[in-house]
């Protein structure tokens, strides 16, 4: 035998090291891959619904974003511009988690407003606003 050729012995363990580092890898990934798509499904509101009734809270409460309005007024005219959002499925995956609606209540708020400082002319203004919905869900019995 050669002075540098290793054992069947030596040959084995280092497949079995080289196997077993491979296994930790795969694992590892394994891991990393259900922690980012645990933390993806919190970051939705039924993920959230899920979480506060794996918590024990009797009462779920979000709010969601139902439309923005931008508005433009001059001294003769007013123009505004409406986009609205649908929601339902969103409610519809809340409930699925055992969630019952139990009140639905909606407010305006101005986000942002421009005057004759920001390039307007004498007289005219804009702003922006939206409507946001806020939603409470009670445990289904």
């Amino acid at each position: 035998m050669a002075f540098f050729n290793r054992s069947p012995e030596e040959i084995a363990a280092k497949e079995a090291r080289k196997l077993e580092k491979a296994k930790q890898e795969e694992e590892q990934r394994r891991q990393e891959e259900e922690r980012l798509r645990i933390e993806a499904e919190l970051a939705t509101p039924a993920g959230q619904a899920k979480a506060a009734r794996a918590d024990g809270a009797k009462t779920f409460q979000i709010s969601l974003p139902l439309g923005e309005t931008i508005v433009r007024r001059t001294l003769f005219s007013h123009k505004s511009t409406t986009t609205n959002a649908n929601h339902s499925s969103v409610i519809d995956s809340i409930e699925a988690q055992g969630w019952r609606l139990e009140n639905a209540s909606y407010v305006y708020q101005i986000t942002g407003s421009d005057t004759m400082t920001s390039g307007l002319r004498q007289g005219e203004c804009s702003y922006r606003g939206e409507t946001i919905g806020i939603y409470i869900f009670r445990i289904s019995e």
